[in-house]
């Protein structure tokens, strides 16, 4: 009896160095685990992840630790590892929202979207009162180039939290996409009054108030963003253009000649610069930065340019030149109007009236309507013009 009872005494005190034992290695795993959470504070990834791994191995079901290597791998763009954990978060736990929201993101940076797509979804269908699920899947929506279904779920994320300005703006700019402006203009309004010096909202709001040529209101937003130091090239020409549609001319060439001293300039800063100084008659700048568009034009607006040159070189009298870039203008854009234009520096510069009568008829052939009263009178005159140079 008593060998019974010294047993039952040893196998309790055994038990209890176990239990002691397993709690103390616990204590001691957790430790480490919080060194590795000060490492990857400290964007620590490959210490934080040895460290890690060592919970792992005396923890291998603990969802905290696979969850933190999964991140490290992640940030150190090792996506297939972190891939592979975040699986195995979800073999412990199916609904795990941090490791389906990662496994997302990782196949969206991965451009793989439609895998992305999948594990956004599920995001959804676990809690649908939370707006930056609908958010998420919103983004995803317009990586795939579906607009109305990324409509949607930002309209679904905005209703769930209507002070998210990100969702604002996402709205605003795909409603201006689709062309549909009248549902932009409030939404900026509300997003404005929660953040007036936003700098995204003030830039769509510029894009907006381009589309609808209220030019005043572009240069007013624009400036407000520059305010903020914000000198983006896009914007800044957006700017030098409204001021030239207002005829501030000179405020004009100021911003986009600033966007060239950067050696950002395109096609298009040359092109406006142009025009601004064809405005103020400075006729050999205004040519110079024409050309400059001609020779960098990659766009669909290479017609334009030429047929702004022509209009310069007719304005200086140098009809030949301008012949010859009404011709390149025709045939880039196939415009009939730069075929009236034609017709008529080749009647000013040519005493064979043949020449413009030819490209008179093919005016006329194109049954646009805007020189056609004055093309027939012309003609007339010069058949009889023809009569007798004939003679």
């Amino acid at each position: 009896m008593r060998l019974i009872t010294l047993f039952i005494v040893l196998m309790v005190a055994f038990n209890g160095l176990q239990s002691q034992s397993t709690d103390s290695l616990k204590q001691e795993t957790y430790q480490l685990y919080l060194e590795a959470l000060d490492d990857i504070s400290a964007f620590q990834f490959d210490s934080a992840l040895k460290i890690l791994s060592e919970c792992y191995i005396r923890e291998p079901e603990n969802i905290n630790y696979l969850s933190r290597i999964a991140y490290c791998h992640t940030q150190l763009g090792r996506f297939r590892d972190a891939k592979l954990y975040n699986n195995e978060v979800l073999k412990l736990d199916s609904t795990n929202t941090i490791a389906i929201s990662a496994l997302g993101a990782l196949y969206e940076k991965e451009l793989n979207y439609v895998k992305a797509k999948e594990f956004y979804s599920r995001l959804i269908t676990l809690d649908t009162s939370n707006s930056y699920y609908y958010k998420r899947n919103g983004f995803l929506a317009l990586r795939l180039d579906k607009p109305l279904e990324a409509l949607g779920h930002f309209s679904r994320a905005r209703r769930l939290n209507d002070k998210d300005l990100e969702v604002i703006d996402m709205l605003c700019s795909i409603y201006l996409a689709l062309g549909a402006f009248e549902p932009v203009e409030p939404l900026l309004e509300e997003g404005l009054r929660l953040d007036g010096n936003n700098i995204k909202l003030l830039q769509t709001k510029a894009r907006l108030k381009q589309k609808l040529k209220e030019h005043e209101a572009v240069v007013q937003t624009i400036e407000k963003i520059m305010v903020q130091k914000d000198t983006s090239d896009y914007y800044q020409m957006m700017l030098g253009v409204a001021y030239l549609k207002i005829d501030s001319v000179d405020k004009s060439i100021e911003h986009l000649s600033a966007i060239v001293k950067r050696g950002d300039d395109s096609e298009h800063t040359h092109h406006y610069l142009g025009l601004a100084h064809f405005e103020k008659e400075e006729y050999d700048t205004a040519a110079y930065h024409l050309e400059k568009a001609i020779e960098m034009g990659i766009s669909k607006k290479m017609g334009t340019y030429h047929a702004d040159l022509a209009q310069l070189k007719q304005t200086q009298y140098k009809y030949k030149e301008a012949i010859r870039h009404y011709e390149e203008a025709f045939a880039y854009s196939g415009n009939p109007q730069h075929l009236f234009h034609l017709a008529r520096n080749c009647d000013l510069y040519y005493k064979d009236k043949k020449i413009a009568n030819k490209y008179y008829k093919r005016y006329l052939a194109t049954k646009d309507e805007k020189f056609k009263e004055y093309t027939l009178q012309r003609m007339k005159q010069l058949k009889e013009v023809i009569h007798f140079q004939g003679n």
